[in-house]
């Protein structure tokens, strides 16, 4: 019998190859009609033919989509058959249809077709801008949607009649794909010395050997500029470490193959496929007992980043430098974000670099390396950025016309906008701590804002802290558009952002974990280690580390052997702490026992700040045990620790970690936990004692949220933060709870770090009157 359906297909179908792959299906079931882009608000498509081949073609849409395609959802609509169609066709975008189910088309790495193509003679011989509907930039070229040609800029590379010919064909890979381009009628890419004066040759295989040379080169990618540098050559991984002002932060690399990370590192299935994905992020990976790079590559770490190449430049790069490995880190000048331009990347990146590999086509929107981590068997996001970003998720109720917008908060900022019931995330931004990364958080937040075609909003929420400069941002915005501003604590939007991401009802109350660095509390001290109740609306702080003092703020976070001797001074007298100091850490303050004494005394003053964070307490731990006296880069104590702590076991060592209740109120007694650990230093091995230490702490935070479930009537607990990423606490945490018989809920789709803070700050102000 012959119908007619009417089928609507919403989710990431745009610059994926999906009109072609919908002709292609739709012919073999030889069906009549079309398939439109609703300006990206997903896909039209009318099918007329027999009712048993609709709804095999229905079938296969899901089935058989493109692999870099995600379907939302299909909804279908049966008519009568009107006979109206010849055969089936594409058609043209509708550019009026743009709404809130248009989707922003993120980048995708070079495919394995294309990677053929650039090996063969032809218009894409060694040619590094090669790419087709499955593969190449979309956001970073993007002005506006729809994701038409004439959108992005590769307007400027107009198609020659080889590539018109492709682009228009159905059946050809490059049908629609606005990144296709070839060696006629393409970008082209140059090189320069750090003068700026143009070097002939081949700049690829020049580039190279000045790799091998031992010179450092700025290559400009789809999403900003790279520093590269000789992973294997020590000597010139310092000299960038010196230029760069980055005495210890790990840096990423990338390899040519799988075979080539197999020579330094250690890899999972998992890990694999997330490597060889279409997104190719940079995969946190052991290093392997055949590490064979820099050591100061990634320094006091049993772990490295690594990324195969997802551009041509890359992979010819790679080809003619044909060692194991290449540095490449982002590249900035410290403390501003990722150039995008070739202007500025001359004048920021000078005294970093010696050479500039550039290309002419224009970066829109910048975007760092997305980042992933396995911990305990499940990949989380350190980062979510390239390849992942802008990226939306649903929540289970409607804003309907309010918009709300969120800032964040100081660290590794996102951005996100509630539109309807979709939150929508910008990708990642940075520290913002200066002009230029606020800058490039105003800049992201208004790109998604002309996307949508926003043009009024109902709240602004930002963080608890008013000195931020997001909070400044929100103030200033809250002006502009006339509305009030949404205060969110930051432990609060942790929760409430794994709440969204688990699509939780608006009246759900769970148990949350919240354990980082910092996040300014309800009282205004300096949060980290919570046990938080509640749901979007409300939270009770329901368990808590034990406050310690913190004597003179974020320097304790910088040297750490203060935040050890102010600990101390809650448990122990002056001159016991002397003693210890003057034994074993007195070096690691600045000006010896002078600093000693100043600190012990304003330790006791109770006008200072407290803290009871989980980072700082690891930072101490990290003075304690002789593994990481100073901090360089943000968590490098806790992250050395926990690689120092993972080459130790389970040991019979008596460390004592007390819980009390105070006026309804779960204090964990840190104080006690560092005496009980100076008392097993002399006696255990110190890599067995720092994996003790991680275990007791997982154990008793697991614990205690499980009785909290039991006191309140709850089985539902969750756990965000920065140091919810440490493979050994994760792993303690959830071995406490399962055995319990409790859920835990983890991040999957935002970083559990302060990546997600915009998203929780949303949806909280979402609830708000």
């Amino acid at each position: 019998m012959q119908k007619r359906a009417r089928i609507y297909v919403k989710g990431l179908v745009q610059g994926v190859g999906f009109r072609p792959f919908i002709y292609t299906i739709a012919t073999q079931h030889n069906l009549r009609g079309y398939v439109l882009n609703l300006g990206d608000a997903g896909v039209e498509i009318v099918a007329e033919g027999e009712e048993s081949a609709i709804n095999n073609f229905i079938q296969d849409i899901r089935g058989k989509k493109p692999s870099v395609a995600r379907i939302d959802d299909i909804e279908v609509f049966w008519e009568k058959a009107i006979g109206e169609f010849k055969d089936f066709s594409i058609s043209k975008s509708d550019v009026r249809k743009l709404s809130v189910n248009s989707v922003i088309p993120t980048d995708l790495g070079i495919c394995d077709l294309c990677i053929t193509d650039i090996y063969k003679n032809g218009r894409w011989h060694h040619y590094p801008f090669t790419a087709c509907a499955q593969c190449g930039p979309r956001f970073t070229i993007l002005y506006n949607l729809p994701y038409d040609r004439e959108n992005t800029s590769m307007s400027d590379f107009p198609l020659c009649t080889h590539c018109q010919a492709e682009y228009e064909n159905p059946l050809d890979r490059r049908y629609d794909a606005q990144g296709t381009t070839c060696s006629i009628c393409g970008p082209r890419l140059d090189l320069f010395d750090k003068e700026g004066n143009y070097l002939e040759g081949d700049p690829l295989q020049t580039a190279a050997k000045l790799l091998i040379e031992g010179n450092i080169i700025a290559v400009k990618g789809i999403g900003g500029f790279h520093i590269a540098v000789d992973a294997t050559n020590e000597e010139s991984v310092e000299e960038l470490r010196k230029r760069r002002k980055r005495p210890s932060q790990p840096f990423a690399v990338m390899s040519r193959s799988i075979e080539k990370i197999k020579k330094y590192a250690e890899i999972s299935a998992l890990e694999e496929e997330l490597l060889k994905s279409h997104y190719k992020p940079i995969v946190v990976l052991q290093k392997s007992p055949t590490y064979n790079l820099a050591e100061s590559v990634s320094p006091g770490l049993d772990s490295i980043g690594v990324m195969l190449p997802y551009t041509g430049i890359h992979l010819l790069l790679l080809d003619f430098f044909d060692k194991d490995a290449l540095v490449m880190t982002s590249g900035n000048y410290p403390g501003r974000p990722i150039a995008i331009d070739n202007s500025q990347a001359l004048k920021e990146l000078k005294n970093i670099v010696d050479f500039y590999l550039i290309h002419n086509r224009k970066i829109v929107n910048r975007c760092d390396d997305s980042v992933i981590k396995v911990v305990d068997g499940a990949p989380l996001f350190l980062r979510k950025s390239r390849g992942y970003a802008p990226s939306y998720l649903t929540v289970p109720w409607n804003m309907s016309s309010k918009t709300i917008i969120s800032v964040g908060g100081e660290f590794n900022v996102t951005g996100s906008i509630f539109l309807y019931n979709k939150v929508i995330t910008t990708q990642h931004i940075g520290d913002v701590n200066d002009l230029d990364t606020l800058d490039y958080l105003k800049n992201a937040l208004s790109f998604i804002l002309k996307i949508y075609e926003i043009n009024s909003i109902s709240k602004v929420a930002h963080d608890l802290n008013p000195g931020f400069l997001t909070s400044r941002y929100a103030r200033e915005l809250s002006e502009n558009y006339g509305v009030s501003t949404i205060p969110v604590q930051h432990h609060h939007a942790h929760m409430a952002a794994l709440m969204a991401e688990h699509s939780l009802a608006n009246d759900t109350n769970i148990v949350c974990i919240t354990i980082d660095g910092v996040g300014y509390g309800t009282d205004g001290n300096a949060w980290g280690g919570e046990i938080l109740l509640g749901n979007y609306s409300n939270f009770a702080r329901v368990g808590h580390l034990r406050y310690q003092p913190m004597p003179g703020g974020d320097l304790c976070a910088y040297y750490p052997a203060r935040f050890l001797a102010s600990m101390l001074s809650t448990i122990m007298n002056d001159s016991e702490i002397f003693q210890l100091f003057e034994k074993k850490y007195i070096k690691y303050l600045r000006f010896g026992s002078h600093e000693l004494s100043a600190i012990l005394k304003q330790s006791k003053n109770q006008n200072i700040i407290f803290s009871s964070s989980m980072g700082r307490l690891l930072d101490a731990i990290a003075v304690l045990l002789d593994v990481c006296a100073y901090r360089t880069y943000e968590g490098e104590p806790p992250i050395r620790l926990e690689a120092f702590a993972k080459q130790g076991k389970p040991s019979n060592i008596n460390l004592r970690l007390p819980v009390k209740n105070d006026n309804n109120k779960y204090i964990i007694d840190t104080s006690e936990f560092i005496l009980s650990i100076i008392e097993n230093i002399k006696d255990n091995k110190t890599q067995n004692l720092a994996y003790e230490i991680h275990r007791v702490l997982g154990e008793t935070l697991g614990e205690l949220a499980c009785q909290i479930c039991d006191e309140y009537g709850i089985s539902l607990i969750g756990l965000s933060g920065g140091s919810a990423v440490n493979n050994l606490l994760v792993k303690y945490i959830k071995q406490s709870i399962d055995k319990n018989n409790k859920k835990l809920i983890q991040h999957k789709f935002l970083p559990p770090g302060d990546g997600c803070i915009s998203v929780g700050q949303a949806v909280v102000a979402s609830q708000c009157d």
